[in-house]
Order: C-alpha cells, then structure tokens, then sequence
C-alpha cells in the first residue's frame, strides 16, 4: 500500500516533471529561425545624368547668357584648365580650372581682387542636354545662374 505522503507528492511531481518536460522541449519548437544576416546593396548610380557620364567634358566649348545678361563661353581644356569669355573679352590663365567629382562640374575663375575668385557649380540636365551652373563670387558673394549649351 501506498503511503498517503508518497500519493500526494507524485500528485504533484508528476505534473510538475511533465510541465518542465514540455516547457524545455517546446524551446526547441518555439526558438526562431535564425534569419541570414542581410548582405550590404551598392547603390546604383545613374551616370548617363551625370556629366562626364553621358558625356566627356574634355575640350569642349559650352556657352549661354547668364542672370546679368552677359554672354558666357567656357572652354574646357583636356588638361583640367579652362577659357572664359564674357562678352568679347576671353581669359585663358593657367589658373582657372575645372574638375567634375560626382557628377558635378566645379570651375573657378580668378576675375579680380575686388571679386576674387567666380566659383561655378554645374549639374548635367539630360533632358534638355545642358549644363546648369551658379556662379558665386568669393570675395563679394555676387551670385548669377547661367545654362550653358554645347557649341
């Protein structure tokens, strides 16, 4: 005959060993699927809009009217130098350069001390095949815009 103590505590071990037994065997059934860990994208870039990607700004030649009225021509020399006009008069110094980083053409100009140097930032449209350009003074913030069209 079993002894009534021994009844009551396998009443309640049993219940307690199969909740354990299920409670550690069902970690394994409820553990998440480990995800792979997310491998890094390039982002891809869109060089046609870009100049220097649809097109090679070396020794070419571009011009247009800026915010001022005044006709602007650049010629962009293979060697990163550059040529401006304005007007009739044209400067072609060995210090006036050009570079295109990212897609962006940068050209600075020496003009004047009063001036200092004009800075043109310009972006490639390729819809209407031009470039756009701000140019700002250094010493006098002067600012124009200008959309130069390829000769």
């Amino acid at each position: 005959m079993t002894s009534p103590r021994r009844s009551v505590s396998l009443t309640i071990l049993l219940p307690a060993v199969l909740l354990a037994a299920l409670t550690l065997g069902g970690c394994g059934i409820l553990e998440p699927t480990p995800t792979p860990t997310p491998t890094e994208t390039q982002a891809v870039i869109d060089t046609t809009k870009y100049i220097g990607g649809e097109i090679d700004p070396a020794d070419t030649t571009w011009s247009g009217t800026d915010s001022g009225g005044d006709l602007t021509t650049i010629t962009l020399h293979a060697d990163g130098t550059l040529a401006i006009g304005y007007g009739e008069t044209t400067y072609d110094y060995p210090g006036d350069t050009w570079r295109v980083r990212d897609g962006i053409l940068r050209m600075e100009v020496y003009l004047d001390e009063t001036n200092g140097l004009a800075q043109y930032v310009g972006t490639w449209n390729p819809e209407t095949r031009v470039i756009d350009t701000v140019m700002r003074t250094t010493k006098t913030a002067k600012q124009l815009t200008v959309t130069l069209t390829q000769q």
